[in-house]
């Protein structure tokens, strides 16, 4: 778990996600407050701040690229 990882300077990016039914800066913008969000949870549940690292962006990496407002694009992925 992450809060396991307290103190390791490992770094996990939290990066959001948004469909294409929006222009590209709202995307942007709505994509990096999703993943701010799953940071701020994450960090209630004994996550360490320090090594999240937020990151919206916008449309750009569809999942459903056949259906740009899909909602399966509209998501949060975490990795590093």
């Amino acid at each position: 778990m992450l809060s396991s990882k307290k103190g390791s300077q490992q770094k996990v990016r939290i990066v959001g996600h948004a469909d294409a039914s929006g222009s590209a800066e709202g995307n942007l913008a709505l994509s990096q407050r999703r993943a701010e969000a799953v940071k701020a949870y994450l960090v209630t549940k004994g996550a360490d701040s320090e090594m999240l690292q937020p990151a919206g962006v916008g449309s750009a990496d569809l999942k459903n690229s056949g259906n740009p407002t899909a909602p399966e694009n509209r998501r949060v992925t975490l990795g590093r």
